[in-house]
């Protein structure tokens, strides 16, 4: 299926499972003609890319329930604001490993039912952030929900029991991470998937047994 729609000199496209913007330039703009046709200039080879970690700490908030909130005292508050450095470097590996936490590709999920939600700021450098932000988007959830989830991880201690066997004598942290959302509109499907480099579970090896005959 493809369809344009056209407002403003900005053309959008919808093919199959893609979409992308295009933008006319007028054949007199290029030519100095004047001329009743334009030009699509078409290209789906656009990406946004910029520093990962940009090295500057900035300011995000994140919400976590009232009631939790209300049982810490002002030093574990404050503690709780520089937590997420640490869950992330503890939990990361065990996250992506997960069965996703919400089941519906399209949708976010958000802490609904648990109550009055404070709102508290942390400082964190962009890196940070966005691992957050890429896990929590594989997994169709917001942000603030999967750092509750790896809050309640850390109370029930289960970093405790796989923290050595997944993170010892080796990085916290894959090379490469690729988090793909895809729409197919032949299909009427949209599935989210996040693909890490190394994978352990992938790695050179796994070709070296031989094929069976079929």
């Amino acid at each position: 299926m493809i369809g344009f729609f056209t407002s403003s000199n900005i053309v959008w496209k919808i093919v199959s499972n893609s979409s992308f913007f295009l933008k006319t330039m007028s054949l007199r703009a290029i030519f100095g003609t004047v001329s009743v046709m334009d030009i699509l200039l078409l290209s789906s080879d656009k990406k946004i890319q910029s520093a990962l970690n940009e090295g500057v700490v900035g300011s995000d908030s994140l919400l976590v329930p009232m009631s939790y909130w209300d049982q810490l005292d002002k030093f574990q508050r404050k503690a709780l604001s520089r937590k997420l450095p640490f869950l992330l470097r503890r939990y990361t590996k065990y996250v992506v490993s997960l069965d996703r936490l919400h089941w519906r590709g399209g949708k976010i999920k958000y802490n609904w039912g648990v109550g009055e939600l404070k709102k508290m700021t942390i400082h964190v450098n962009s890196g940070v952030w966005t691992v957050l932000g890429a896990l929590a988007a594989a997994h169709g959830v917001s942000r603030c929900y999967l750092f509750n989830y790896l809050l309640w991880l850390e109370e029930m201690g289960i970093g405790d029991s796989i923290e050595n066997t997944m993170n010892r004598g080796v990085p916290q942290f894959y090379d490469i991470y690729k988090m793909i959302w895809t729409l197919d509109l032949r299909k009427n499907l949209v599935s989210r998937e996040l693909y890490f480099e190394p994978n352990p579970l992938k790695n050179k090896h796994t070709n070296t047994f031989p094929k069976p005959d079929l």
